[in-house]
């Protein structure tokens, strides 16, 4: 069986340059190869800018990382598609979350989030340079060290408590491990009361309820997630776990809360039927969009 490589896509933008760094970390860091990929328009003068920019990345990552095996390629199409193809056999994908700039940059902004939601394999989006990220924002990929790992911040993964979200757990905990990071596992959950339930002509005679027991609820979130853990727990005893039942409204706020100080988060992408489809959608897109860190994409 062939190995699958951890695919970059670059464009010559900063975030594609610094997601191209981290691609190369990652490939290092699991014996894999790296494989860059630039897409072009027609022409020969678009073919030659992106063989060029390839070329140039991956002389880069064979400048910091001899040992490592490196390939490049310029495709002619669209980017989306293309790399969407080429993730299904690739053992990772890594991309930026922006283009160069202006209308160029909504396009290839379309390109993560598109990529997050099709993709066959794993997606990391590297945010814009500037944002409280690690040091692969550097336009310049020589001044990384790819043997280093990123900065130990907290890995954030959202747990829905769904029984086939554990690739995304496994992931999470991985990078935790490799990043000698601690694991922030989250899961959110409300409970309005009983009484706002319902339109106003449906509701019964008021009763007297019980009380809305919050604290139980919580604690049955949390040994959701200590279940949840459990087995990537057993696998990476080192890594500390963080397990934080979170009360929101909307599991992409308490996401978005969560990773301000992280240095990834990770969410899990189901594609069974319409509702799963529209729970990544906002979750999902919130973290690819709106995370301040990098953000992962797991399909299961």
């Amino acid at each position: 069986m062939a190995v699958r490589p951890v695919v970059a896509g670059v464009d010559g933008s900063s975030t594609s340059i610094a997601a191209a760094a981290h691609a190369a970390w990652q490939a290092h860091r699991r014996g894999l190869p790296l494989r860059v990929v630039a897409c072009h328009g027609p022409g020969a003068t678009a073919k030659a800018q992106a063989q060029a920019l390839v070329d140039e990345m991956v002389d880069r990552a064979l400048a910091t990382a001899p040992d490592l095996e490196v390939s490049g390629q310029a495709v002619a199409g669209r980017a989306a598609p293309t790399l969407t193809e080429l993730s299904a056999d690739a053992a990772l994908l890594v991309v930026g979350a922006r283009g160069r700039d202006g209308f160029t940059g909504l396009l290839l902004g379309s390109v993560s989030t598109h990529l997050a939601a099709h993709s066959a394999c794993p997606v990391i989006v590297i945010r814009p340079e500037g944002g409280p990220i690690d040091p692969y924002t550097t336009a310049d990929l020589t001044v990384v060290e790819l043997s280093a790992a990123p900065p130990p911040w907290p890995v954030v993964v959202g747990i829905d408590g769904r029984p086939d979200s554990g690739a995304a757990v496994e992931f999470a905990m991985d990078e935790a491990a490799a990043r000698g990071a601690p694991l922030v596992a989250l899961s959110a959950w409300w409970m309005p009361p009983v009484a706002r339930l319902g339109p106003v002509g449906a509701r019964p005679p008021r009763k007297p309820t019980p009380p809305t027991d919050t604290q139980s609820v919580e604690q049955d979130v949390r040994q959701m997630l200590i279940e949840a853990t459990a087995d990537a727990r057993a696998r990476h005893p080192d890594v500390t776990v963080d397990l934080r039942p979170a009360k929101a409204p909307n599991p992409s706020v308490a996401l978005l809360d969560a990773s301000t100080d992280a240095g990834l988060v990770v969410v899990s992408r189901h594609d069974g039927n319409v509702l799963t489809r529209r729970l990544f959608s906002s979750v999902g897109d919130a973290a690819v969009r709106e995370a301040p860190c990098p953000a992962a994409v797991v399909p299961e």
